[in-house]
């Protein structure tokens, strides 16, 4: 039996149907009056930095290539939030797997793989005739050593009804995916959560809710082994660069493309004579007329701690095309300048000596030993699209006192009106707590200075072989 043969008859074990709880995601959301930003540090996540985008779903399934092999339809909706992995569910690049548990009234099922050298995705359902609406916690050890290093790891989509396949994406910034990993799912009851969850009142008490976070009660918790086929973990190509390019009046050298089946890597280096680090990078590849955009959906850039600067940037793989030759198209560039990674607020006097650009401070109030600062940006078109318009980082989680003294953001949350302002077209409000901060004083460190369009786009072709 060769490999195709192979892996259509395991293909053909899995079962296609699921159940479904209609409408309970449209009640929960109807319940949930405002979403707050809760960030927790993963462990996994050592010496990068990462840059970081959800998105709604919004595409339409094309599943057209997959229609005639069971179980890859159903996978085929559950990746539209990627062309890369569209392309390879098209491509026949799956590893199916069937791991099953049970605990209590919840059934986990582990149902495909999509893996290369550097990132995992994994497939899996949640099922129930109990529970209406469920949230699940990953997480992700070595199954030998139980530390992952240099990785992060996120869900795909949120508010899956139960029965549907939803994933999770493990991007290995350094190191190569390991042959085996363990993931832990918590799952709790989100129906329960939402229908007794209070909408928050604008008042100071909400981020006491947010400081005072504890583990949720779950319902439920799973422990599989993955195992990787060591064919698809060796997936993946460097192609060399080694240009140095001019970008509002700053150079960078692109040093490398990496190619996987999952995605693509432009990785960037620093010029020693720049006055700001490049930050955020919006291009595109093409190839043979085809176009290969940055990632929408996850992780898109990841940098080293040693300097504030981006180095890595993500991007739809051209893996199953082929092409002699890459272009890549450069369109536009985010920089912070390198004398502006802190910048002093006067919190009393409600001013601050400069900001990002488009940002404004709009409030700094005290609330006892704590300060809830609030800023406003323009927000800014999406690939140049006028009709696509997105919020962005405007500060990064760390913050400092005039010794010099580090602290953490952990908490914050944006929103298009925020609390108690009004709204504004193309403007959207970043509020967070700087905690147990009695001074009037603080250094915050922007994610940003500028943002930059080029006039004409910036070219460099490179061979494909």
């Amino acid at each position: 039996m060769d490999r195709n043969e192979e892996y259509k008859l395991l293909m053909g074990e899995l079962d296609a149907p699921c159940s479904r709880a209609e409408g309970t995601v449209d009640r929960a959301r109807a319940r949930l009056r405002r979403r707050r930003m809760l960030t927790r540090p993963a462990a996994a996540v050592l010496a990068l930095f990462v840059c970081f985008t959800a998105l709604v779903n919004l595409s339409e399934p094309v599943a057209e290539a997959c229609s005639g092999i069971p179980g890859l339809r159903e996978l085929a909706q559950a990746v539209t939030f990627s062309r890369s992995l569209s392309d390879a569910v098209d491509n026949e690049y799956v590893q199916p797997i069937e791991l099953t548990q049970t605990d209590g009234d919840i059934t986990a099922t582990v149902e495909y793989l999509i893996v290369d050298q550097k990132q995992v995705t994994v497939f899996f359902r949640l099922e129930s005739e109990v529970y209406e609406c469920l949230t699940v916690d990953p997480e992700f050890r070595n199954a030998e050593s139980g530390h992952l290093e240099s990785c992060s790891y996120h869900l795909n989509d949120y508010d899956v009804p139960i029965g549907e396949l939803q994933s999770v994406t493990i991007d290995f910034v350094y190191g190569d995916v390991p042959d085996t990993m363990r993931m832990y799912l918590k799952v709790r009851d989100a129906g329960s959560w939402y229908a007794t969850e209070s909408a928050p009142e604008a008042s100071s008490n909400r981020w006491d809710e947010d400081r005072d976070y504890t583990e949720p009660q779950y319902a439920a918790r799973f422990d599989f082994l993955l195992e990787f086929d060591p064919w698809f973990t060796q997936q993946g190509r460097h192609i060399e660069v080694n240009q140095t390019v001019e970008l509002d009046g700053q150079e960078i050298i692109i040093r490398d493309i990496e190619v996987y089946p999952s995605h693509l890597r432009l990785n960037v280096e620093d010029v020693e004579s720049n006055t700001a680090w490049l930050k955020g990078l919006e291009f595109r590849i093409e190839a043979d007329g085809k176009v290969f955009d940055t990632v929408k959906n996850g992780i898109t850039a990841t940098g080293i701690v040693d300097t504030p600067m981006m180095t890595s940037y993500r991007a739809d793989s051209t893996f199953f095309y082929e092409a002699e030759e890459l272009k890549i198209v450069i369109t536009a560039a985010t920089w912070l300048d390198k004398d502006m990674e802190k910048i002093r607020v006067d919190l009393a006097g409600g001013t601050a000596e400069v900001m990002p650009e488009g940002a404004e401070l709009v409030k700094a109030e005290r609330q006892g030993e704590r300060w809830i600062v609030a800023v406003g940006a323009a927000m800014r078109n999406w690939d140049g699209d006028e009709t696509v318009h997105n919020f962005h980082q405007i500060f990064l989680g760390n913050y400092f006192d005039a010794e010099g003294n580090e602290y953490h953001i952990n908490t914050w949350s944006s929103n298009i009106t925020g609390v108690g302002y009004d709204e504004r077209p193309g403007f959207f409000y970043e509020e967070f707590p700087l905690y147990d901060y009695p001074y009037d004083e603080v250094w915050l460190s922007p994610a940003y200075s500028h943002y930059w369009v080029a006039e004409e786009p910036v070219e460099i072709t490179i061979s494909n072989k």
